[in-house]
């Protein structure tokens, strides 16, 4: 069964992935090395509902998880805490776009 899509506005998601999660992820998505993952290729994000990659990015990453292999933290909200749970949903929105990972 697909899981439950929370929305989002892909275009809206671009603006705020562009202002935040671009300067690490880079403008593609395609991740920049020693800093942000490949969103387009990420299975990762293929294998998560929208809920749980929202609690992700609420959370983010620690470099001392053991999941986290670029060693670098990612910030809660990518550093922006300004970001609503609206703003994040959109980007989530934004990533399932790029993303090209069969689910």
């Amino acid at each position: 069964a697909a899981a439950q899509s929370l929305g989002g506005d892909v275009a809206k998601g671009k603006q705020v992935y562009m202002g935040t999660c671009a300067s690490c992820h880079g403008p593609n998505a395609e991740g920049i090395p020693g800093l942000g993952k490949n969103l387009v290729t990420s299975e990762f994000i293929a294998s998560q509902t929208d809920q749980q990659l929202l609690e992700f990015i609420k959370k983010g990453r620690p470099a001392t998880d053991p999941a986290n292999t670029t060693g670098v933290d990612m910030p809660p909200k990518g550093g922006n805490p300004a970001l609503t749970d609206e703003d994040l949903i959109n980007v989530i929105a934004f990533m399932r776009s790029v993303n090209k990972v069969k689910r």
